[in-house]
Order: structure tokens, then sequence, then C-alpha cells
């Protein structure tokens, strides 16, 4: 049995060279973002403030 050398992706290396990147990335860049924004816009849960203000 011999070792594979190199990285996992050493295999896959050069088929892609001088492609154009897949619109893949754009689609999840806007999800990771409509994502974030959602979350940041959310509103705290009552009760969690409650538990914040017991801190005080």
């Amino acid at each position: 049995m011999t070792p594979k050398t190199g990285s996992p992706r050493g295999e896959t290396a050069g088929k892609g060279a001088g492609k154009k990147p897949s619109m893949k990335g754009p689609d999840v860049n806007g999800a990771l973002r409509r994502a974030y924004e959602s979350t940041v816009e959310e509103a705290i849960p009552q009760s969690l403030l409650d538990l914040l203000g017991k801190l005080d």
C-alpha cells in the first residue's frame, strides 16, 4: 500500500483552473447576510431581559 501525498484536495487541483467561479458564492453570501440581518432585528425575549435584570 502506498501512502497518499499532499492534501485531500490535491486530486482535484487543476481541474477547475481557468474556469469562472460558480454563482453559488453570491447566493450563499446573500443568504448569510439575510440570516444575520433578521437575527439582529429580532426582539430580545422578555424572559431573557428579566434574567439580565437580576444580574444588576
